[in-house]
């Protein structure tokens, strides 16, 4: 499956199949494709947020799981999402082991901005604002100036301000949220 065809593919599913079917949809879809192949580990772990979101904790986790094994690549490494299961749970153990984990890849390379607002945004969500706004941070500190991810500079400005945090250098970069 190409890049193209999993991004038309998930964004059909998403708008075109109802609520309480999504999770079993992308996991169908999964299983139409070979183990480690393009797609389908992401395609499980879109079936497990989903699963997450109606609070079938199991099932999420199993999805996770598979997407795990499967090996393939995915567009949020697989461990974040771990990580935001054990923060819906309420597992601090489990928080603790996986950020732990996710930092250590940070530290040799291993994790794209993308993961990394994905965590943030996890923390967020459960109202910890200053692991947040570490997550959030952590992109920004290895790249150019012209080169920052977006995505991390503007969630890294919101929770600045939520936080009640003077304007810095790399707020100044951001281009705040427009309204509504």
């Amino acid at each position: 499956m190409t890049e193209d065809e999993l991004v038309d593919l998930m964004t059909s599913l998403e708008e075109g199949v109802p609520v309480p079917g999504k999770a079993a949809a992308f996991e169908d879809e999964a299983r139409r494709l070979a183990v480690g192949e393009h797609g389908r580990a992401q395609l499980l772990a879109a079936a497990g947020e989903h699963w997450q979101m109606r609070g079938e904790y199991d099932e999420a986790r199993r999805c996770y799981r598979e997407a795990r094994v499967d090996g393939g690549d995915a567009l949020v490494d697989i461990w974040a999402h771990f990580l935001s299961l054990a923060l819906a749970e309420g597992d601090e153990e489990q928080v603790t082991v996986v950020d732990k984990s996710l930092r250590v890849a940070v530290s040799v390379d291993a994790l794209e901005p993308a993961t990394c607002h994905f965590v943030g945004e996890s923390y967020e969500l459960h109202g910890r604002l200053r692991d947040a706004l570490r997550w959030f941070t952590l992109p920004l500190t290895w790249g150019e100036e012209d080169d920052l991810d977006d995505e991390c500079l503007r969630a890294r400005w919101r929770v600045r301000r939520d936080l009640g945090l003077p304007i810095d250098r790399l707020d100044s970069l951001a281009t705040p949220p427009g309204p509504g």
